[in-house]
Parts: structure tokens; sequence; C-alpha cells
């Protein structure tokens, strides 16, 4: 039976790999389109700057909460490898609590953040700002849960 905590995550996974692959896709547009104007129309537009501003936290953010479920990060293990079995499990249960206190910050921090800047817009598409901060408490939440299932979760499916 699989763990609760494990299925949020698990879900959680798969909704984030497709905002991933859709924010990846926009963005690549919007650079494109951008590109476009400035190089062949000769009359550079301010949105998609302001629009690559505003997609590109989400993007890094919630490929990292990602990498903290499927461990892709890069990780440094020379000499992790060389201690004994049982020390290398508490080894990466401790990185794995750090990594959860990370995320715990992450969003308090940008939960902070988004109050204080609460109101405030971008320059040109006047979008507010919270769209590009809640990108913070949403990804340490995100990375606190993957976190939480891979410390206490099972992995059967």
């Amino acid at each position: 039976m699989i763990n609760p905590i494990e299925k949020i995550s698990s879900y959680a996974a798969s909704v984030t790999r497709v905002l991933i692959i859709a924010l990846a896709s926009m963005l690549v547009i919007i650079l494109l389109v951008g590109i476009f104007y400035r190089y062949v129309v000769g009359s550079a537009l301010s949105w998609p700057d302001e629009m690559a501003i505003v997609l590109v936290p989400w993007l890094i953010l919630l490929a990292g909460s990602l990498g903290v479920r499927e461990g892709f990060h890069v990780r440094l293990t020379i000499l992790a490898t060389r201690l004994p079995l049982g020390v290398q499990n508490v080894l990466s249960k401790l990185v794995l609590v750090a990594i959860a206190m990370f995320g715990c910050t992450l969003f308090y921090s940008g939960y902070d953040l988004v109050m204080r800047t609460a109101g405030n817009v971008t320059p040109s598409l006047r979008l507010p700002l919270e769209l590009i901060n809640y990108s913070a408490p949403v990804c340490g939440a995100l990375i606190t849960i993957h976190c939480l299932a891979n410390l206490f979760g099972s992995k059967e499916n």
C-alpha cells in the first residue's frame, strides 16, 4: 500500500512535469516572437522579455522541486560511497532532512516576499508581482513534500 504522502508527491510530480513542459514551450515561443520582431520586423517588443522574467523563476523552481523527488540533482558521492552502507543510508536521510528544511525556509520566506510585494505590478504588462513571487512558496512546499515522501513514503506503485 502506498503511503498518503507518496501519493501526494507522485501526483504533484505528475502535475509539475506537465507544467515544466508547458512553461518551457511558452518561453521558447515568446522569446522567438521577440527575436522575430527585433531582427525581422525591426521593432522590438517589450512584453516578451517581461514574460520571460515571469516564467523563468517558475520553470527553474518547479524543475528543482522535481529534481528533489527524482534525485537528478548533481551530488558529490566520492566520500559517501567509501562509507559503510548503514552510514550511507543515515547520511542520505540527513541530506533529505536538510533539503526539507530548505524547502520549509523557501516556503516561509517566499510567502513573506509575496505579502511584502502584494499590490506591485510589472512595468509594461502590469501583471501582479505575485505571479513571480508565488513560485518560491509553492516550490518550497513541493520540495518539502517530495523530501517527506523520500524519507517516509514507499516507492512501490
